[in-house]
């Protein structure tokens, strides 16, 4: 029987959780015969959306040209997600399976809307109440028959739409839908590469912080979804010939204040409101990243604009209260971590702060969950090298069992997927892991 693969990204997974993961019984038998990575390195800024297109093209932000989240508006309205797969600046893993005649699929990884190499595909969309779930996922690129197994799902949909001072259930969030929508479809379409994303320990992390009970009960919940994949994949018949990776994007930090950079530039002079709190005009705009903030130029190419801007943030970061210790240029963190586009600098956080789009005052915005990066006690978007790491994990006849790395990249795994079942990446910059494929691939 013709080989499967299958990535799950469990978003904010880090090293500790496996290790935990490793007493359970589901994890156990799934990756008994395992080999594994200690610490993947993600990318700059360490959030979602870019480190996901890092994962599935093997290039970074710059190169593959998701640099933040979110689309950068003045006046984010919803959905202010990236959400089509026309932003991608390079080929992912989707176009090397379909050269290698492979069927594939997609459950909630981020902007793979209308991807024309997805067969099966349920792109990532986070819905408020009464909007329509099939004409949303159709209009992302899911077919009929894709559509048949969101219906199947639609008991596992969320009841009770997520409250900021709700504790985070199964039915006021997506990712009990998104296994279920996976077992189904492994079920059901058997697609020869499926990726899977599940929000279920960031969103706990963001609520609650990096370890505490929530989050060792989210685990427990994870490892009763592994069962019921592992039970999808025995119906099917694939259980034995299914390469299965379970990795993650980024790790979280505790942080104890939030800081709304944009109402420093407002003080600056850089952003003009009426009276009513609103933008009037700007020349300098702030986009968080949660621990790191993106800078943008209402004109890019306003030399003068860019050295007023950067003396003033430098000047706030020298007085070392503000949440921020360091000030990248474009052309630094192009040449350290390969981030670049059409922003002007970054702001690196001190390691306890993390920062707010918001213009108004006072300067400290309350931590509670009310924004699109679910600040309440824990995020990202920080250096790659700080905090717990994401993982990798794998198991299967593509893969040595037994078999430890101490360090990769995210940036190492598509062009080791694609390899495994026989395909190369050539825009990618990320190596082939060739020490974790089994021999001959």
């Amino acid at each position: 029987m013709k080989e499967k693969t299958i990535v799950l990204s469990m978003d904010a997974m880090v090293g500790a959780d496996i290790a935990y993961l490793k007493t359970k019984p589901n994890f156990s038998r799934l990756f008994k015969d395992r080999c594994e990575i200690g610490k993947v390195c993600t990318i700059y800024p360490s959030i979602t959306y870019p480190a996901h297109m890092s994962i599935m093209t093997g290039c970074r932000p710059g190169k593959h040209g998701v640099i933040t989240n979110l689309q950068f508006a003045v006046d984010k309205g919803y959905p202010a997600w990236h959400i089509d797969s026309s932003i991608l600046q390079v080929e992912d893993i989707f176009a090397a399976a379909k050269r290698q005649g492979m069927t594939t699929g997609s459950i909630y990884w981020p902007i793979c809307g209308n991807n024309p190499n997805i067969d099966y595909l349920i792109n990532e969309f986070f819905f408020y109440e009464n909007e329509p779930v099939e004409e949303a996922f159709a209009a992302m690129g899911a077919n009929e028959a894709t559509l048949e197994i969101v219906r199947e799902n639609m008991h596992r949909f969320p009841t009770a739409f997520e409250q900021v001072e709700e504790r985070l259930e199964l039915n006021n969030s997506f990712d009990d839908f998104i296994m279920g929508c996976m077992c189904s479809m492994i079920r059901k379409n058997q697609p020869d590469l499926l990726l899977v994303h599940n929000c279920w320990l960031d969103d706990l992390r963001h609520r609650n912080g990096v370890f505490n009970q929530f989050v060792t009960d989210g685990l427990d919940q994870t490892d009763e979804w592994l069962g019921q994949v592992i039970a999808a994949l025995e119906d099917a018949g694939t259980y034995e010939n299914t390469n299965f990776v379970l990795l993650s994007d980024h790790g979280q930090m505790d942080y104890s204040r939030r800081i709304k950079i944009n109402l420093l530039l407002r003080r600056g002079g850089f952003i003009d409101v009426d009276e009513n709190g609103k933008i009037t005009d700007w020349r300098a705009l702030a986009q968080s990243n949660g621990m790191s903030a993106t800078i943008f130029l209402k004109d890019p190419a306003d030399k003068a604009l860019a050295e007023e801007v950067r003396a003033y943030l430098q000047g706030l970061a020298d007085q070392m209260v503000w949440g921020f210790l360091q000030v990248q240029s474009e052309e630094e963190v192009r040449e350290r971590y390969g981030m670049y586009g059409d922003f002007a600098f970054m702001v690196e956080t001190d390691g306890y702060t993390s920062f707010s789009d918001d213009w108004n005052e006072p300067v400290l915005k309350q931590m509670d969950m009310s924004d699109s990066h679910r600040l309440g006690a824990a995020t990202h978007g920080y250096h790659p090298e700080y905090g717990p790491q994401p993982v990798f994990v794998a198991r299967g006849s593509g893969f040595k069992s037994g078999v430890y790395i101490e360090n990769a990249s995210v940036i190492d795994e598509a062009p080791t997927i694609a390899r495994m079942f026989g395909d190369s990446m050539p825009q990618a910059e990320g190596r082939v892991m060739a020490e974790l494929l089994a021999d001959g691939r």
